[in-house]
């Protein structure tokens, strides 16, 4: 029954991946070899993030098509001559390499892109900066070169945008990142779409973002520039992005890569020190998604830096309206991905430490539910999504009132269990078991009508949740619910959309004083036969 469940599993992947498959247009093809990095210590983890934005960022556009080397050019120089012929090879039609050169005192960064045909530098880029971060703002510096020589539809950010005063500076499209430029699916790109919501009585507008050529995981809203306007932040599998809604349009701050083997899979923002910028909660896990390794950043005037790295915990940001966000967290040991106890965590001496023990029912994990008066009776109840994927009902003494008989699927973000020492089963065996995270439950009043929803996304699995450690994804949609006396009833649904919705927020996106649904989808996941897509859309209601 294993073998039938994980061939039946295989095969819908495959299926899937050839129906998501088009022909594309002939591109430039580019043979992207790893940058020589030259230093008296170890510095893996910037090549792997250089070759991660250099791609990202090429591959952004459509008429580009990046190769990658053959594992023997993954981490040593290459001659010139090396790199043409190995280009030649694999029929591309520029070879792209480089060099940082780094000391205690500067960084200094060379790199070529060659035109194979006949062996000519189009781009000689040079740069020097003062330490490793400068590194990967040359980078952004040399791909804008590159798209800009090859007369490429889209260019990237070259240079962190600059905290604003009054107005916010504007931004020439062409050193704009590909990946942040918002517009709405009309002329303009500054109205919204109207449109009804599935329910075929409200009203909504809507904005979707154009194609991201990775997949978001997760996302927040808050005031990180500490402007009093709000800023979006992404994380995808490798990189924390900082962007702003400026006249329709994202535009991108800053962007921080992860070190080699971390990966970031959930993200919140608030003001915990209170020192008028919100901090940046970004729970990573490292070692093959063992490991937990979370950092905090916050904005210094012109870039991120991290403040608190290294942290054991999952952090969770709880926002009540009139009320001050209060960071939660729950840690996890080496035979369980969750601790006991969830803790409310203060900022004090320059970290996070754990003030109280937060009240939530036994057995929840920290992602698992949501607190507030969500039966409009006045009364402070529990709202959680259980391990069947059930919508439940908790009173203040932990007692379940009530359950759904649906069920509400989260999206693909997930973590393997910790091996059982009891188990007679390999370590690698067990490690296949897949925690998926749970999706977050909001409990807001979205429409303004004095009583207060509950709102949630869900997706719908090709195998309707029958194989516990795959999940193939149809399409999704956000589910607003109101208590009906003796149960929660759909108020209103979004649009379906193809593909999975990764993670959804409220908050006033568009700095218009409205709070507004925003949630990312992603309608193509990476694997061998695709590159993966994803895009974000703002659902305001009655507007």
């Amino acid at each position: 029954m294993r073998f039938i469940k994980l061939f039946i599993g295989t095969f819908l992947i495959f299926l899937l991946s050839l129906m998501s498959y088009g022909s594309a247009s002939a591109a430039s093809r580019i043979l992207m070899l790893p940058f020589d990095i030259q230093s008296g210590s170890d510095l893996s983890f910037l090549q792997k993030g250089i070759s991660q934005m250099l791609t990202s960022r090429l591959s952004s556009d459509e008429s580009i098509e990046i190769l990658s080397p053959a594992g023997a050019y993954s981490s040593k120089h290459v001659a010139e001559a090396t790199a043409l012929s190995t280009a030649a090879k694999l029929q591309a039609d520029y070879v792209s390499y480089g060099t940082v050169t780094v000391n205690s005192e500067s960084v200094h960064t060379d790199a070529r892109l060659v035109r194979i045909s006949d062996g000519a530098s189009l781009v000689v880029f040079n740069q020097t900066g003062k330490n490793q971060g400068d590194a990967l703002q040359h980078v952004k510096l040399y791909a804008a070169e590159i798209l800009k020589t090859l007369g490429a539809k889209t260019s990237v950010s070259a240079q962190p945008v600059a905290q604003p005063t009054q107005q916010p500076a504007a931004v020439d499209d062409s050193h704009r990142h590909p990946d942040t430029l918002w517009t709405g699916d009309i002329a303009s790109g500054s109205t919204p779409i109207r449109m009804m919501a599935s329910d075929g009585t409200t009203e909504a507008a809507v904005w979707k973002s154009t194609k991201f050529r990775s997949e978001i995981k997760s996302i927040a809203i808050g005031d990180v520039l500490g402007n009093k306007q709000k800023e979006l932040v992404t994380i995808n599998d490798t990189s924390v992005l900082l962007h702003r809604y400026v006249d329709g349009k994202l535009e991108l701050i800053d962007e921080v890569v992860c070190e080699m083997d971390h990966t970031p899979i959930r993200v919140d923002v608030a003001d915990i020190n209170e020192n008028g910028r919100a901090e940046i909660f970004v729970t990573n896990l490292y070692h093959d998604k063992t490991l937990l390794k979370s950092f905090v950043l916050e904005w210094d005037g012109s870039k991120l830096v991290k403040i608190v790295q290294d942290a054991n915990w999952y952090f969770k940001v709880i926002v009540t309206p009139g009320k001050k966000p209060v960071l939660t967290g729950q840690q996890r040991d080496m035979m369980s991905l969750f601790s006991r106890g969830i803790y409310q965590l203060a900022w004090v001496n320059g970290t996070y430490t754990e003030s109280s023990l937060s009240d939530s029912p036994r057995g929840l994990s920290l992602y698992a539910f949501s607190s507030g008066n969500a039966l409009n009776d006045g009364m402070q109840k529990t709202v959680a999504l259980t391990s069947d994927l059930r919508l439940r009902v908790f009173d203040p003494a932990g007692e379940m009132e009530w359950s759904s008989s649906e069920r509400f699927t989260g999206g693909g973000g997930y973590m393997p269990y910790p091996p059982d020492v009891n188990d007679s089963k390999t370590a690698g065996e067990l490690r296949n078991k897949r925690y998926y995270l749970p999706q977050r439950i909001i409990i807001f009043d979205i429409d303004n009508d004095g009583k207060n929803e509950v709102i949630l996304l869900n997706n719908k699995d090709y195998a309707k949740n029958l194989l516990p450690n795959l999940r193939i994804f149809k399409s999704g949609h956000i589910e607003c619910l109101q208590w009906e006396d003796l149960a929660f009833a759909s108020k209103w649904r979004t649009t379906e959309v193809s593909g999975q919705i990764s993670d959804m927020v409220i908050g006033d996106l568009n700095n218009d004083g409205i709070a507004e649904i925003v949630y990312s989808v992603v309608d193509i996941s990476g694997s061998a036969f695709n590159n993966a897509r994803s895009y974000l859309v703002s659902w305001q209601i009655g507007k």
